[in-house]
């Protein structure tokens, strides 16, 4: 078979779910909360698994004939675009009738409002959010707003970074959630599922991996991608992460959290939101800590163009392949 070590997250289609690894305590705990209608909260560092998690319960979800709609809130600005697009979602899937046109400009509560005229006369549906852009803007929606949404016919299942949990569970925003779930690190046995179900017959070669590398999946297969692409023994590899860590670690506790984020996310520049968000930093006290690392040959730089305005200095870790 073809290696599949990609950094994307699973979607809930039939093939990608062939390659999902199961976490049974983590997934009993949230089907619990899920047959019951519970509101849910999941939480975990970027790459631990939590989208690949919500896509999986949708393609469940959706196998049981329950309705389920797994949005990408990234995509959104704020918590109005994320209403917005949901009250638009949801009438375009044909499950719920829209009886009035979502404000885009308008204010938040007169989007739930608008939300709530789409679905008021539909059944039950499963809302899977992955990632609000502004923790902010999570605390106005299920704190300021949360009667409006509990008076929804929805059951949310919201995943968020770890370090945004301040944001969701600060009141009045912690009583939206009826249940937390934590994220754990892959076990060295899922490590070694993951590894044969995406490397199938030559995971073997990979054992080291699967004994030492890390318990978060999009590393792991960062890892794995690495020593494929490379041609290095994964034994090397793994010596090379140690190294770049010991070395990071010498420069301070501020390049040793910034290079970690590096590995879980791939390139990213100093003024990248959710990245300084994560950190708790301004853009300059990135560039600060990015210049260290660059200085000490752990992170390379290059120019990134995008669709409009001027180019971005990207920065990724050394002697690393991309995801």
């Amino acid at each position: 078979m073809q290696e599949q070590v990609g950094g994307r997250p699973l979607l809930d289609t039939k093939p990608d779910q062939a390659l999902y690894v199961a976490r049974p305590a983590l997934e009993e705990t949230l089907w619990a909360a899920v047959r019951r209608r519970l509101n849910v909260l999941v939480l975990g560092e970027p790459g631990s698994g939590k989208t690949t998690l919500l896509r999986h319960l949708t393609y469940a979800l959706r196998n049981e004939d329950a309705a389920a709609l797994f949005v990408e809130a990234a995509t959104t600005t704020d918590a109005r675009g994320l209403i917005a697009l949901l009250s638009s979602k949801l009438a375009r899937s044909g499950e719920l009738q829209q009886t009035s046109a979502p404000r885009g400009d308008g204010q938040l509560l007169d989007l739930v409002t608008d939300l709530r005229s789409v679905a008021e006369n539909d059944p039950h549906t499963f809302l899977l959010i992955d990632s609000l852009p502004n923790a902010s803007d999570a605390h106005a929606l299920f704190g300021r707003l949360r009667d409006e949404l509990w008076q929804l016919p929805f059951t949310w299942i919201v995943a968020a970074d770890d370090a945004h949990r301040s944001a969701y569970l600060t009141p009045p925003a912690d009583a939206f959630f009826d249940v937390v779930l934590d994220v754990p690190p892959l076990t060295q046995q899922q490590r070694r599922k993951l590894l044969a179900a995406r490397l199938g017959s030559k995971a073997p070669r990979f054992e080291s991996l699967a004994i030492e590398g890390s318990g978060n999946p999009r590393r792991l297969l960062a890892m794995a991608r690495e020593a494929i692409v490379s041609g290095k023994g994964s034994g090397d590899v793994l010596g090379a992460s140690a190294e770049r860590h010991m070395k990071a670690a010498r420069l301070g506790s501020a390049a040793a959290m910034l290079l970690v984020e590096l590995e879980t996310r791939g390139a990213a520049s100093a003024s990248d939101e959710r990245l300084l968000a994560n950190l708790g930093w301004t853009r300059a006290r990135a560039v600060q800590v990015f210049k260290q690392l660059e200085t000490a040959g752990l992170v390379t730089s290059y120019e990134h163009k995008g669709p409009a305005g001027r180019p971005r200095k990207m920065y990724q870790v050394a002697g690393t392949v991309g995801p």
